[in-house]
């Protein structure tokens, strides 16, 4: 890929600017902005449609390369010194223990440092102490150093149910000063940051070559500022507002710090007792940076290109297109309504784009995944290069590299898989972005009128959002969503609104923006669900909200009291069709110009998986929520013994499973009314909106759909 880039944002409102990074490796490129009005490629055998759009641009951009340096760590607002002695201290738990050192503590190029060897302290590249005292990986550990204004060092580490270390040196006294930093050395220039993987707490840094005695009370967790004179020492507090990006410092040395590409926070210091696994009821237990060397905040490229978008421009789904020679690359936005006069609204689950940004399971474990399809689908080749990225960030569905789970995902960085053109093998071709394109080019070619947000404008705009329009459309997999989004769309419906929920596996994930760097969003995973990776101990809560994180069924809001279905398997090998219930009867109207009776099977063919009941798929149930009145039009029928139940609906206890497909496996397409007119309509199944497209959208799930839409949209409130 010789060229690539992103957007300063996701959604644009008309009228309003927006900037876009690019790197290329070309001389020069052409810009031009293109309307997206299907997604496609020869791979997925739909071509792509885009229309051109005056824009202004110029004809040539100078095309420079970029690069990113990946990496969380702390760094002091001012800088400390000169200090004519000095002592540093931290508590660290390694969790990728290496022979290259890493940095635990620096001041400017003085550097207390670790590595699957021992503790050092350098001075730039002169090593100053050495104590070969490996520390045990995931455990804590306690390092501290002091050089004094004769040039005495001194090291030392403790270890849990080790004796303490020590080694003393001498070095050329010279006054130290400069930034202060927890976790880096200030020295990495793009790709990975040469960062410490793992944990640090309570570090503490003054000037004063303190005694053996105040190391072992540091040690043994005494306050810094008891200790020591708190005018000339720092003693980061990195228990505070574990949300945010500043840390305070208590003592007087530094004016506190600021934390760079979000490491996990929130999480248990070294003398966390397990009493508490909620942050906010035990802060000062919860002190613990876990950084990452391959931690994103933002890529932090410099924008090439800036845009106003005109008031009057239709809201829609655009790229910026860049192209040179073969090489072309559609850096996508959103622009949502200047004024909100369209009849339906269809809503982007652009939180679900951003958890699977970058998701390198594809390329990085190929064999694995052709087990799981039980053939050869091939990759996306864009997945290839990303693999040479990994300062790119992962997805939240990835582990970093010391094996821990991806709390934090931003849309700042070049997101290869958020692309009209992106092939996904899960389903043979289309999946989140690109299919979502394909409901508009359904909505198109039906005459809608309609207007396009994100995720984001429901989060910051909530019920009064959605309350403008008649009709609100899901997007094909709204997984990830935070409380107030729920809020909105149950507040919308009771008040008469009506909701189309196209899509399977929604509203599952409790995720929330994070308040420090609002273009990204966090989550734990909680132990429970369809997951990748689990959170440790202590480490369920989200950093940005406080509150408990994993599935939101698990907190009493499953899926099902919103939309009436939820989440209940999955399975990748192929879509099934659905069966017309009895209780279909009720709404029959839903099935007109189907040629379906009750008891026959419709939706059973589609591009991709090859039927609307795939994928990921939903049933309805009245004990997580479903209304007791809603109906179930549809269930799915013919599933193979590939599609699986998800964790949190295996039976318990001693009884056998039924034999055959387990009754769970299902997708139910339900229809529910609420008081005050408002209704909701759920098919169940991520696959349903790719089958709407078969035989050119000549097709009975395309005509149900229809029929829903016409009279969710015309059909006046009660």
């Amino acid at each position: 890929m010789k060229i690539i880039g992103y957007a300063d944002r996701l959604s644009v409102r008309a009228g309003s600017d927006i900037a876009f990074c690019v790197s290329s490796e070309h001389d020069t490129y052409r810009p031009e902005i293109v309307r997206l009005r299907r997604g496609g490629s020869p791979r997925h055998g739909v071509a792509l449609v885009e229309e051109p759009v005056e824009a202004g641009l110029p004809p040539r951009v100078s095309g420079r390369v970029q690069v990113t340096t990946s990496g969380s760590f702390a760094e002091a607002g001012r800088p400390v010194g000169p200090l004519h002695a000095v002592g540093l201290a931290v508590w660290f738990l390694p969790t990728l223990p290496a022979d290259e050192p890493r940095p635990l503590l620096a001041v400017e190029d003085l550097v207390l440092e670790t590595s699957a060897a021992g503790i050092a302290l350098r001075r730039g590249a002169t090593l100053l102490a050495v104590l070969d005292a490996p520390p045990a990986e995931r455990r804590w550990a306690f390092a501290a150093a002091t050089l004094d204004a004769a040039g005495e060092v001194r090291l030392s580490l403790h270890r849990a149910d080790l004796p303490a270390a020590a080694t003393a040196s001498h070095a050329t006294p010279a006054p130290v000063h400069g930034a202060l930093r927890i976790g880096s050395d200030g020295t990495a220039t793009g790709g990975l940051g040469r960062t410490f993987n793992g944990k640090l707490a309570r570090p503490v840094v003054s000037a004063t070559a303190w005694p053996d005695a105040i190391t072992a009370a540091l040690a043994a967790g005494a306050d810094p500022l008891a200790l020591l004179d708190p005018a000339t020492t720092s003693a980061l507090d990195l228990a505070a507002d574990p949300g945010g990006t500043h840390v305070p410092d208590r003592g007087g040395l530094t004016g506190g710090a600021t934390v760079h590409h979000l490491p996990t926070r929130g999480v248990p210091g070294p003398f966390w007792t397990g009493a508490e696994t909620d942050f906010r009821r035990a802060p000062a237990e919860f002190d613990a940076l876990h950084l990452h060397d391959d931690d994103l905040a933002d890529a932090g490229w410099e924008p090439d290109l800036a845009w106003t978008v005109p008031a009057d421009l239709p809201s829609g789904v655009y790229a910026l297109k860049t192209s040179a020679d073969d090489d072309v690359d559609r850096i996508p936005f959103v622009v949502t309504p200047a004024r909100h006069d369209a009849p339906v609204l269809v809503v982007l689950p652009t939180w679900t784009y951003l958890a699977y940004a970058n998701w390198r399971t594809y390329a990085e474990y190929e064999p694995e995944r052709l087990v799981i399809y039980g053939e050869a689908r091939g990759i996306d080749e864009r997945d290839r290069w990303l693999v040479e990225h990994p300062e790119l960030g992962r997805s939240l569905y990835d582990v970093h590299t010391d094996g821990s789970g991806v709390c934090h995902a931003t849309r700042l960085r070049p997101i290869v898989n958020l692309r009209p053109d992106y092939f996904t093998p899960t389903t043979r071709g289309f999946r989140h972005y690109a299919q979502d394109l394909l409901l508009l080019d359904w909505l198109d070619r039906r005459g809608e009128r309609y207007a396009v947000v994100t995720d984001d404008e429901v989060e910051r705009e909530g019920t009064a959002l959605l309350s403008r329009y008649r009709v609100v459309l899901t997007g094909s997999h709204p997984e990830y969503c935070s409380a107030g989004m729920l809020d909105s769309y149950l507040g919308y419906t009771r008040a008469g609104g009506r909701l189309m929920y196209l899509g399977g596996n929604g509203f599952y994930q409790v995720t929330a923006r994070h308040p420090g760097h609002p273009d990204a969003l966090e989550i734990r995973r909680g132990h429970a669900g369809v997951a990748t990776w689990v959170s440790d101990p202590g480490e369920e809560h989200l950093a940005a909200t406080g509150e408990r994180g994993g599935l939101w069924r698990m907190r009493g809001r499953a899926p099902n009291l919103l939309a009436g279905v939820g989440f209940t398997a999955q399975g990748f090998d192929k879509g099934s069709g659905y069966r017309r219930s009895p209780a279909s009867a009720e709404a029959c109207w839903v099935f007109h110009g189907v040629d379906v009776g009750v008891g026959e099977v419709f939706g059973a063919e589609g591009p991709g998986l090859g039927g609307a009941a795939g994928d990921e798929i939903d049933r309805a149930d009245v004990t997580l929520g479903t209304p007791a009145d809603a109906v179930v039009l549809a269930s799915s029928v013919g599933h193979s013994e590939k599609i699986e139940l998800v964790p949190e609906e295996a039976d318990h206890g001693y009884a056998a499973a039924p034999p055959g497909i387990h009754p769970k496996v299902r997708s139910d397409v339900v229809l529910l009314t609420r008081p005050g007119g408002g209704a909701v309509f759920s098919v169940g199944s991520i696959a349903w909106s790719t089958a709407m497209t078969h035989n050119g959208g000549d097709n009975d799930v395309s005509r149900i759909t229809g029929n829903v839409l016409d009279r969710f949209r015309d059909e006046p409130q009660q």
